[in-house]
């Protein structure tokens, strides 16, 4: 009787230890890839500096005066020696229910904008700072 309790003892912790072992490195392997979407993520924000110059419910257009491209790619102020810094371009930003907005949007206001592009090549703002027009 000893040994059939013995026997079972060693087939349950067994069973056990082979199950752990086999979903361990699985959940492992799944919150590595979670962590490298999130750093691929953080990695493709972008920002840009400048006025206002349209505001509607869903957008905002910005003249920037400077931006930050993704790594590895040349600014556009780069590749055109004739353009000035201080002529800028219009960028447009579609606001979302995930852009944090901190100030008041409006037209002649400088702002600092985090963004992304989407997948359409939209650039989305993530968080946008707004300095009142002096």
């Amino acid at each position: 009787m000893k040994n059939v309790r013995n026997i079972a003892l060693s087939i349950i912790s067994s069973a056990l230890l082979a199950g752990a072992a086999w979903a361990l490195p699985a959940a492992s392997v799944h919150a590595g890839q979670q962590s490298g979407t999130q750093s691929q993520n953080a990695a493709q924000l972008q920002s840009a500096s400048g006025k206002i110059t349209a505001v509607s419910s869903s957008s905002f257009t910005l003249r920037t005066t400077s931006s930050t491209p993704p790594s590895g790619a040349v600014s556009a102020q780069s590749q055109d020696p004739n353009q000035s810094k201080a002529e800028g371009k219009d960028m447009t930003f579609t606001i979302d229910q995930n852009t944090t907005v901190d100030g008041k949007l409006a037209v002649g206001a400088n702002a600092d904008v985090s963004y992304r592009t989407d997948a359409s090549g939209n650039n989305v703002a993530v968080t946008v700072h707004v300095t009142p027009q002096s």
